[in-house]
């Protein structure tokens, strides 16, 4: 083999590595290219969450490739005991037998790739977006992927001079470092990803001005971190409708948790609402109060009884817009109006329990 076609043959194993990185239907957690072995028949060496591994040669010819062939390379390959599967990876043409007849050995022949780098490295820019999605990772601009790609190739090929074992981290965080580099708010929904904010009372208020009538919202809520970021709240929304209003709520005060009090001192208790922080790992509790928002097109007076749908909405500060958390059914009953005067509180469940149990 001359030295250009062993270059072609080595980018193409290259990329092929690559693109197999790229997909995520089996979590792999290292691979290594150009493994050390005794008889220099493994190429690619997988190892995989469940204990694993795959072990794979990779064949590339411009001229047709014959069944004789694949047949002698699938027991060599299946010879060199190197993991618990094998693949014999084929870039070119090759005879329709080579097909119909695997696997040979039990090692396993897939479709052939093209022997065409540029078309190989055009696969990859497509198929990196995929992975990165699958991570809340916007997607990125054409020529930052194309940059991605080439820098990954780059070092998928520094790591194979040396037969060195890569793993899923090491690679995830060359993907992520060359993205935050170059387009840091690709990243800005990955921030974000690992926060839950639960959320499962409505407790139903009567109004700091009485001739208001509407009833003023007290949700306590729980914002869970579990990234390795610090994450910042900047506001909540609440919308509120009917079949026949729509309402808006926009958050006022953080008040203390105590349904049994009178709600006027713990209004008076409470402090203004505003922008808070969740540690890595942590999480931040708050009863925050709710008042609706006086704006033409939105009802801001007495509810009538009935069912009202309730979407709680979160704006993080490393997000443009806001995100959905939950939304569910409520009823207002008569017994609901007594707030209105008696200065306490009355619970409502936002669970979705009963729906749950309703499909039983």
């Amino acid at each position: 083999m001359g030295g250009r076609e062993a270059i072609r043959g080595f980018a193409v194993q290259t990329l092929i590595c690559l693109l197999d990185s790229f997909w995520a239907g089996e979590q792999w957690t290292a691979v290594t290219l150009e493994p050390d072995s005794d008889n220099d028949k493994v190429d690619i060496h997988w190892e995989y969450a469940d204990g694993s591994t795959c072990a794979q040669q990779v064949k590339s010819s411009k001229n047709q490739i014959g069944r004789g062939d694949v047949v002698a390379w699938c027991k060599e390959l299946k010879a060199s005991n190197a993991a618990n599967r094998y693949q014999l990876l084929l870039a070119g043409p090759i005879a329709a037998a080579v097909l119909d007849d695997a696997p040979f050995d039990g090692v396993d022949v897939p479709t052939p790739t093209s022997m065409d780098t540029l078309a190989l490295l055009d696969q990859a820019i497509t198929k990196v977006d995929r992975y990165l999605t699958a991570k809340s990772i916007d997607p990125l601009p054409l020529p930052l992927r194309e940059s991605l790609i080439y820098e990954l190739v780059a070092r998928m090929l520094q790591a194979a001079i040396g037969g060195k074992r890569m793993l899923r981290g090491e690679f995830d965080g060359w993907l992520l470092s060359g993205i935050t580099a170059a387009y840091p708010q690709a990243v800005s929904q990955r921030l974000t990803a690992n926060c839950a904010v639960l959320w499962s009372v409505i407790e139903i208020a009567g109004p700091e001005i009485a001739s208001n009538r509407a009833f003023e919202l007290v949700l306590p809520l729980t914002v869970v971190n579990g990234g390795a970021s610090t994450a910042v709240v900047e506001l909540f929304l609440l919308r509120v409708w009917s079949t026949t209003r729509e309402m808006r709520y926009r958050p006022e005060r953080v008040v203390p948790e105590k349904p049994g009090e009178e709600f006027a001192a713990r209004r008076q208790m409470g402090r203004p609402f505003g922008d808070f922080a969740i540690s890595p790992q942590s999480s931040v509790c708050q009863a925050v109060l709710f008042v609706p928002v006086q704006r033409a097109g939105y009802q801001a007076d007495e509810w009538p009884s009935g069912d009202y749908q309730v979407e709680l909405f979160v704006k993080y500060a490393a997000h443009p817009t806001l995100q959905s958390i939950k939304k569910t059914s409520i009823t207002i009953r008569l017994d609901e109006f007594s707030v209105l005067t008696s200065g306490h509180t009355r619970s409502i469940t936002v669970s979705n329990l009963d729906k749950y149990l309703s499909l039983l």
